[in-house]
């Protein structure tokens, strides 16, 4: 058994803030389809320590990962290493990173939400209980390949764990499905399906656990609509739960004593090459893109505002130097046979695929973790074009990594699974 603290907190902003992910969206925000909050698990095995916060956020920058990492040293005594920030990526929140065109940053709400997270935190670690983990894993159909190319990927697997108390009930439950949080583009606040589906998981499981769901590698997957009406989200972010709440009950009931490997952290970072180019190239990438149409049909008057923005900051990067290389943090959890990989980046659904088919492991990917850096698409992809390849950057405001980024990136996920947990299974 391990020790496990949990707690959440509300981080729902007054309507009035500008919502971050859409970029053809009349801002600001009018209302509160339901709350955003934050999740938080202190686990302790030993020596082992893991503090992980989840949000119902877009994303969050480097800088406040950094921030949350130090004073999680300095005051619970939690080595920066040993902790893990993500978000759910839902676009219905407040604009915590920059992205053009699509909802102005809000640096207020953000000192505002690193005191929530550090609220979250003392909590957490400040509850423990002893509790055993169990793994179990559904499928649903839902997602889709929204790219509608050759390459179409999407990943059924619902992953799971829980961690149950000594008298049964569940302390908290973590759920990953590879989907974009992409249901509503209104004006409302919402955390969009992995909110509905964290209250049902809650609601569903004895003990009412703390919920953390997750998006995985969803670069490429939508659900079945965007701007689907809230009851089509509640009924999808049923479903999800409902693959699992059956399975968790099962094992909770008649799973063996706990002779499963204590937890374990590893990360590594990566510098991820960029399509680093030159003044000319940024200029006549630019121009082509003004020219297009169908960009100026599908993101209105944010599309030329995106281009503009990127020329000029894209410019003066050039005249900076140091721009060819984007750094990518892959971070590692392996507990109850299971590993979680944590990648600030929205990446393509294969990236999960190659992981467990060369390492042979349950993996599952937390993206939009410790970081935001933007789409990481197949090669395939870099063929066939698409937002992801050929607009995302303009709204991101940087360069796009390199044709081969992600299997690149899958390299290094494997050698971290094989290598930092190879006695973990």
């Amino acid at each position: 058994m391990l020790n496990l603290g949990a707690a959440q907190i509300d981080i729902t902003p007054k309507p009035g803030v500008e919502l971050s992910g859409f970029g053809r969206r009349e801002q600001p925000s009018t209302g509160v389809l339901d709350p955003l909050g934050c999740r938080a698990l202190y686990l302790e095995d030993g020596p082992e320590q893991l503090l992980w916060i989840h949000a119902d956020l877009v994303g969050v920058e480097r800088p406040l990962v950094e921030n949350l990492r130090r004073w999680a040293e300095q005051e619970l005594g939690i080595a920066q290493s040993r902790v893990m920030l993500s978000a759910t990526h839902t676009h219905s929140g407040p604009a915590t990173v920059h992205l053009t065109g699509c909802g102005r940053y809000d640096a207020e709400y953000v000192d505002w939400l690193l005191e929530r997270l550090k609220r979250a935190a003392r909590r957490a670690t400040a509850d423990t209980e002893p509790c055993r983990t169990v793994a179990v894993e559904g499928r649903l159909e839902l997602g889709v390949d929204r790219r509608g190319r050759a390459s179409a990927h999407t990943n059924p697997r619902v992953g799971a764990l829980g961690w149950r108390r000594n008298d049964g009930t569940f302390k908290a439950v973590m759920l990953n499905y590879a989907m974009h949080p992409v249901c509503f583009n209104g004006r409302l606040i919402s955390a969009d399906w992995p909110g509905q589906t964290a209250t049902t998981l809650s609601e569903s499981l004895p003990g009412k656990p703390t919920a953390l769901v997750c998006v995985g590698a969803c670069g490429n997957i939508n659900p079945p609509a965007v701007g689907a009406p809230p009851e089509h989200v509640q009924q999808w972010g049923t479903q999800l739960a409902d693959c699992v709440v059956d399975k968790l009950q099962h094992a909770a009931v008649n799973d063996a004593p706990d002779t499963t490997p204590p937890p374990a952290v590893a990360a590594t970072t990566v510098q991820l090459p960029l399509d680093a180019w030159t003044v000319d190239q940024i200029n006549d990438y630019a121009n082509r893109r003004l020219s297009d149409q169908s960009g100026h049909d599908a993101f209105g008057g944010s599309y030329r505002q995106a281009i503009e923005h990127w020329r000029t900051s894209m410019t003066e990067q050039v005249s900076r130097g140091g721009h060819e290389h984007a750094e990518v943090e892959l971070f590692g959890v392996a507990l109850a046979g299971v590993v979680l990989l944590g990648v600030n980046a929205e990446i393509f659904s294969r990236f999960t695929e190659i992981v467990c088919t060369r390492t042979g492991r349950r993996v599952y990917t937390v993206s939009c973790a410790n970081g935001f850096s933007g789409y990481v698409p197949t090669q395939q992809a870099y063929e066939e074009g698409g937002y992801e390849v050929e607009h995302a950057m303009l709204f991101c405001n940087g360069f796009r990594p390199k044709r081969g980024a992600l299997e690149l990136l899958a390299d290094h996920a494997c050698r971290l699974v094989e290598s930092g947990f190879a006695s973990r299974s």
